[in-house]
């Protein structure tokens, strides 16, 4: 469908275009909240500062199209593949996001750089190798999904909840995890150093060959046979809760 059809229609006050193919359209800065495009197809469309509030992707197909600083606020993008798109500095909050395809291909990965994406529900989200970097995960649920060698350097999951979630590999240095869910989460060779994860919940988090140095671990939940797989050269551990922890360790720490 061309641009100007699509935008008569919908200032005719047309809201559902499920299955809708816009490909290649240009529709940056336009106002489409509310619309519906189930299994719609954008291939190479630009949506670069939408307006897209409210709106229902589910199981569309949006992929290398260019979303950077789109509102997509309360949107449902349940099951969207995202292949190779850019989501930097998109608004994502509250957004229904339940098994999102946003796997990195050869040539490309998926940039939600600085997006905000505080509350948004991703259960079971592949976002392996996306690129998150300054990205407002606030409240976020992560729950098993899958992040391996993510980059979330500096982003913020203050409060976010990762049970089960994938994380191998991922990159979070400097981020912010306090009060963060990473029970039974996969940590191995996650590098959190100068991370903060006071009151974080770790248990029975896999955490081999980690990298905790300089991170901020007070009053944070973990296993000692987790712990001691990790690498904790400078680790704040004040009031942390580790079970059977030795003084010789902590000593050492």
């Amino acid at each position: 469908m061309h641009k100007t059809e699509l935008l008569e229609r919908y200032d005719a006050g047309e809201r559902n275009f499920s299955e809708i193919d816009l490909s290649n359209v240009d529709l940056s800065q336009q106002n489409l909240s509310g619309a519906t495009f189930i299994k719609a197809k954008l291939k190479h469309t630009n949506l670069e500062g939408a307006y897209l509030f409210g709106v229902n992707f589910k199981h569309s197909y949006i992929v290398d199209t260019n979303l950077a600083n789109a509102q997509l606020c309360g949107a449902n993008l349940w099951g969207v593949n995202f292949q190779g798109s850019v989501l930097s500095e998109a608004n994502l909050s509250d957004a229904y996001l339940r098994g999102t395809y946003l796997l990195k291909t050869d040539l490309s990965k998926v940039n939600l750089q600085r997006a905000n994406l505080q509350r948004a529900y991703l259960w079971g989200a592949n976002l392996n190798h996306a690129d998150l970097r300054d990205a407002n995960l606030s409240g976020v649920n992560l729950d098993s999904s899958t992040l391996m060698f993510a980059d979330l350097s500096e982003a913020n999951c203050r409060d976010s909840s990762m049970k089960g979630a994938n994380l191998s590999g991922v990159c979070l240095i400097g981020a912010c995890l306090d009060r963060a869910n990473l029970s039974h989460a996969n940590l191995s060779l996650a590098e959190l150093s100068e991370a903060s994860l006071k009151h974080a919940l770790l248990t029975d988090a896999i955490l081999e060959q980690a990298n905790f140095s300089s991170t901020n671990l007070t009053h944070a939940q973990l296993k000692l046979e987790s712990l001691q797989m990790a690498k904790l050269s400078r680790t704040i551990l004040p009031d942390a809760s580790i079970a059977n922890m030795p003084e010789a360790m902590s000593a050492s720490i």
